[in-house]
């Protein structure tokens, strides 16, 4: 009798250890997960030349620069993916010092530059700032990018014009927690930048009429552009790609038309 109730006993310790454990362990955001390696690289979002495609399968986020400080993390997730394993997470926290971004730099002229990719945002920040999908730069400055804004939950497209920044809300709404599919063509040309944006395979912008101080890109950048940026971000089948010589913009303007004087979620100012 006495050795049944040792064995109860040993039994019991060893279950409450176990759910300790699993506690603490948490969701398997970490580690080594297992990834499909066997799926292909998702096509090129335009004709150009793909300079970089990647399904996160390969546990890792090769091609891209990774780069993390203070509290901000980016590994490969099995948390979360759209009909895959893995996606790349970025995580960004309040604490100074906190970032985590992956950037890919482009080789060569870049009169057009493709960027494609499924986002799902699963935390916010404040009220004032933003969490990003893409953003686009030249020579160290964001030309342009699109973020959902904290609290109204917005997409809106961002442009760095001679007169100052511009908004535009694209959509109302965007849920978190939910994945969606983000393509964005740019064709930087001064005054006459063209820019074309697709969400869940609608387009939901058109123009050849974007102004900004660029004519070329060279980086497209992905996650905390700086520290205290907060923010979950999941992200999987991203592609990129650059052409020297750009295509038309198709299509005609949404409409109604988005109102770019519109200050996203009605905060002032908006995060960068």
């Amino acid at each position: 009798m006495k050795r049944f109730l040792g064995l109860c006993l040993a039994a019991m310790l060893a279950l409450a250890f176990l759910d300790a454990a699993a506690l603490i362990s948490g969701p398997a955001t970490a580690g080594a997960p297992a990834c499909h390696t066997g799926i292909a690289a998702p096509a090129a979002s335009n004709t150009g030349k793909a300079t970089e495609a990647a399904t996160i399968e390969s546990g890792a986020m090769a091609g891209f620069k990774v780069f993390t400080s203070g509290t901000g993390t980016a590994l490969v997730s099995s948390a979360s993916s759209p009909a895959t394993t893995c996606a790349a997470f970025l995580h960004t926290t309040t604490d100074s010092g906190s970032v985590a971004k992956m950037t890919f730099a482009l080789a060569g002229p870049t009169a057009e530059v493709s960027a494609a990719g499924w986002f799902n945002i699963t935390a916010e920040g404040t009220a004032g700032s933003n969490v990003p999908y893409f953003r686009f730069f030249a020579g160290g400055a964001r030309i342009l990018d699109v973020f959902r804004q904290n609290v109204s939950h917005e997409l809106v497209l961002r442009v760095a014009s001679p007169k100052g920044f511009l908004y535009t809300t694209l959509l109302p709404e965007v849920t978190q927690g939910t994945w969606h599919h983000l393509v964005m063509r740019v064709l930087p040309d001064g005054s006459k930048t063209g820019v074309q944006i697709w969400w869940d395979g609608r387009s939901i912008y058109t123009s050849n009429k974007v102004s900004i101080n660029a004519s070329t890109v060279d980086m497209v950048q992905l996650g905390s552009e700086h520290d205290q940026q907060t923010g979950d971000i999941y992200v999987d089948d991203v592609t990129i790609s650059g052409s020297a010589a750009p295509g038309p913009i198709p299509g005609t303007f949404p409409a109604p038309a988005p109102d770019s004087s519109k200050v996203p979620g009605a905060v002032s100012p908006p995060g960068s």
